[in-house]
């Protein structure tokens, strides 16, 4: 019975509420009634805001303080008057405007936030840190707050109070990676690195394989010089992704600094054969590696070379691997595959897809390995490619002017080689080759005083140039002219060059013109015993020699 009376009772209860709801009406809230003089105020105050807007700064401080005279405690007119008077550059009247305003109005964050803003640019930090410190208490949830604290207190600096502010803030919203990844970074200027690493296992126990902390922990052991532990999470990583991009480079990196380059090679073979890892990584990490011992170390040039491979095999449209191959080539003495790895990096350059400009440089190697070949026809349009493309460069006019004379086309080649003598200026080694081939070509066309002239030039630069002896010696023998100049030169060859068969016929050669056939015939000693590869040349004075000295 007693249930049913206490059923009774509450749906009386429920009918009586009901009841209310609907006999009694909500009356609607108070709707506060502006006088005339306030609205006239307003009206103010909403001129001088557009007169700020439209830049007429002078015009809206006269109605701010017509505002301010006619209401003293218009907040909001001495926090806009405050904002004009900042961008006047009167930081000091701007502060107290808009104190005023936090004064009339303590819980206005936009009035707060404008006053923190001008300390800040007035770095003036601890005022700053006060102003967002009030805010925070205004409204504690507010995360940017906190952040903004944590830039400010580094910016002053005030180590203690921005790592407190970063414990707030994890006590309050727990462990977040951004918060963590700030403190790190500062741990890792300031060389703390026990703390660092303390942050970063934060994040590390919460996600044990996630691969970026352990890198990073990894990386913090090895600034700690503690080896055997960064290998520990360089290991992790290889075992919870064998495939990862980064994990051989990070290897590599580590058997470097401690000199072993066995290792280094090793990590790096993997590393190059993952497709995973991008071609920019992959060179500039062979660069840097190999950069300063691939011209010093054979075994390391080598491992440079057969990375490049890789790497060509790989990024075939690349034309800086093509190019840093063809250097590798020029050091074998590949010259064939010099020309090819050359031309395919100028290919990809002149593609209008790439459009890859090539230093004179790689040109000039070009020209330099085409030059091996004993193609003059080819490496004349070289050639003039070149100089299409560097007109003030001499190198490739000597190039043009010696192939020309080897096609024994003279006047093109005198051409040649004056036109890219005139352009060397202090190169004196470069000198000497102009001088010495305008000898040659001179000689050819028969102008012998132009021609002798030159080859002395040359010599005055370089008095051992044996080529030049040699064949300055031998002209002057068949000219029967000025004998004991020739002699004197090619003695200087005969004495230095004593097995090379062509130095010494000419040698003997002037004896014989000179008529010293003894002498001759001994010189010729020197070579008698390779005979049988003489030139027919070197054959025939030897029989006018013996002929000479058994008439």
């Amino acid at each position: 019975m007693r249930k049913k009376i206490s059923k009774l009772l509450f749906s009386t209860l429920i009918l009586l509420t009901l009841w209310g709801c609907v006999s009694k009406q909500p009356l609607p809230p108070k709707v506060k009634e502006y006088t005339s003089a306030e609205l006239k105020i307003d009206g103010i105050f909403l001129d001088a805001s557009t007169q700020k807007q439209l830049g007429n700064n002078e015009r809206a401080l006269e109605l701010y303080d017509e505002v301010l005279r006619q209401n003293p405690n218009y907040a909001a007119a001495y926090f806009d008057k405050a904002s004009v008077m900042y961008n006047q550059k009167d930081s000091q009247k701007a502060i107290e405007l808009t104190q005023k305003a936090i004064q009339l109005q303590p819980n206005n964050i936009w009035y707060r936030l404008q006053l923190g803003e001008i300390f800040l640019n007035m770095s003036d930090y601890e005022n700053a840190s006060k102003v967002i410190e009030e805010l925070i208490l205004i409204n504690p949830n507010e995360i940017e707050y906190y952040q903004q604290l944590i830039q400010i207190y580094s910016q002053q600096p005030n180590e203690e109070k921005m790592l407190k502010t970063f414990d707030r803030m994890e006590k309050k919203w727990g462990i977040s990676e951004e918060a963590i990844m700030i403190k790190f970074r500062f741990f890792m200027d300031k060389k703390n690195y026990d703390k660092a690493e303390q942050e970063i296992n934060k994040l590390q126990n919460i996600s044990p394989t996630q691969k970026s902390y352990l890198a990073i922990l990894a990386e913090i052991n090895m600034n700690k010089k503690n080896y055997s532990k960064a290998l520990e999470y360089y290991k992790k990583i290889e075992v919870i992704d064998p495939y990862d991009p980064y994990i051989n480079i990070s290897l590599a990196n580590f058997y470097l600094i401690q000199e072993k380059r066995s290792e280094v090679y090793s990590n790096l073979q993997k590393a190059f054969a993952n497709k995973a890892l991008d071609y920019q990584t992959k060179m500039q990490v062979l660069i840097t590696i190999y950069g300063k011992t691939v011209d010093a170390d054979e075994t390391e040039y080598q491992r440079f070379f057969s990375l490049l491979k890789i790497l060509s095999l790989q990024y075939p449209d690349e034309s800086v691997v093509w190019e840093l191959l063809s250097t590798c080539y020029i050091k074998e003495n590949q010259y064939e595959e010099t020309v090819k790895a050359i031309r395919r990096a100028i290919a990809i350059g002149e593609s209008t897809k790439s459009k890859q400009s090539h230093p004179y440089d790689l040109y000039q190697n070009l020209l330099y390995a085409q030059s091996t070949l004993n193609q003059p026809d080819t490496l004349i349009q070289d050639a003039k490619r070149a100089l299409e493309l560097f007109p003030e460069q001499p190198l490739p006019y000597l190039f043009l002017g010696v192939n020309y004379l080897l096609k024994e086309e003279y006047k093109e080649s005198q051409k040649a080689l004056e036109r890219g003598l005139s352009l060397v200026i202090e190169d004196k080694l470069l000198k000497e080759d102009f001088y010495s081939n305008l000898g040659e070509v001179h000689y050819r066309i028969k102008e012998k005083d132009k021609a002798y002239n030159y080859f002395d030039k040359a010599l005055e630069i370089n008095p051992k140039n044996y080529l030049i002896l040699n064949n300055y010696a031998y002209y002057l023998s068949l000219d029967g002219s000025d004998l004991d100049k020739a002699d004197k030169m090619a003695k200087t060859v005969y004495e230095k060059y004593k097995n090379i068969p062509t130095y010494v016929d000419t040698y003997a050669w002037v004896l014989y013109i000179k008529k010293d056939y003894q002498k001759a015939y001994i010189v010729m000693q020197s070579i008698i015993k390779d005979q049988e590869q003489w030139s027919q040349t070197i054959k025939e004075h030897y029989e006018l020699i013996l002929k000479a000295l058994n008439p």
